[in-house]
């Protein structure tokens, strides 16, 4: 059982164990020409990757866990053209559906292959459901581009023990369950007076004790604090994965932050109470 150590946090312990500029901007992870990702990486360690992706495939361990799944899906082109349910049914945000016959899944999944992704919760049982072995046969992907406002999602389906891409949609960003909040985020994002405005005074965090394993420092910093150590949150194209039907808290959201190869999580919460969002608990 992890322990955990409640203690005040001065401004030298924050420096030390709460500073979140260790991974890379989301525009650094995203905002790369496809071409460039692409020949970053060797060809022979590109066939070892598919090649190994295959061997999964064909064994059957590939479909055991949906982000396993979709972690493949996103670095190989094999996988992509075996999964997609040809011809794609697309809808467009006017309603109006079509057939597609092919994706340039390099450009589509470019947002999912950077250093981290991001899902969002109405609670903890979620949060913590989410770890337990899951049945869910449906899950929704979202890119949602909170610059531009427009969101699109990819419907994956287990079908016959194999996830399949079956459809893709974009969706009118006013219409979405959760455009209230995306619009707080958005601007809570990309404005650094406002996200100090929007902190909770004072913020509760907890972070693991780096000198101790299975240990939490829990305490309380200030806004001030939080924008000198902090200053970086997932901001212009971010994701969101809808694991079966996933509902929404009018009056809290929270967005757990996800390395996709090392495992680190981190966990932001968000309370609305008088009409306005704000960050109320971080933990790491």
């Amino acid at each position: 059982m992890n322990k955990i150590v409640k203690v005040s946090l001065p401004l030298c312990v924050v420096v030390t164990l709460f500073s979140c500029n260790n991974g890379k901007s989301p525009e650094s992870a995203i905002d790369v020409d496809s071409t460039i990702v692409e020949t970053s990486v060797s060809p022979d360690t590109l066939n070892e990757v598919d090649e190994e992706i295959e061997e999964a495939d064909e064994s059957d361990r590939l479909d055991s866990s949906f982000d396993d799944f979709m972690f493949a899906f996103t670095h190989s082109d094999r996988l992509q053209n075996k999964r997609i349910l040809w011809p794609l049914a697309y809808t467009d945000a006017d309603g109006e559906t079509k057939k597609i016959n092919s994706l340039n899944c390099a450009a589509e999944f470019r947002f999912l292959k950077g250093d981290f992704f991001t899902v969002m919760y109405g609670d903890r049982a979620q949060v913590e459901n989410q770890k337990l072995e899951s049945n869910d046969s449906l899950v929704i992907v979202e890119r949602i581009d909170l610059m531009e406002e427009k969101i699109r999602s990819y419907e994956f389906e287990l079908l016959s023990g194999k996830w399949k891409l079956t459809s893709m949609h974009d969706v009118v960003f006013h219409e979405s369950d959760i455009f209230d909040f995306l619009t707080f985020y958005a601007r809570f994002s990309s404005d650094t007076l406002y996200q100090q405005a929007h902190v909770e005074q004072p913020l509760r965090v907890m972070v693991l004790d780096p000198e101790e394993d299975n240990t939490y420092i829990e305490g309380t910093i200030n806004a001030e604090q939080w924008r000198t150590f902090c200053p970086d949150v997932p901001q212009g194209i971010i994701s969101n994965i809808r694991y079966g039907v996933q509902k929404y808290n009018p009056r809290k959201m929270l967005m757990q932050k996800s390395g996709s190869s090392n495992g680190l999580q981190e966990l932001f919460v968000f309370t609305k109470e008088d009409h306005e969002w704000r960050l109320t608990t971080y933990e790491n």
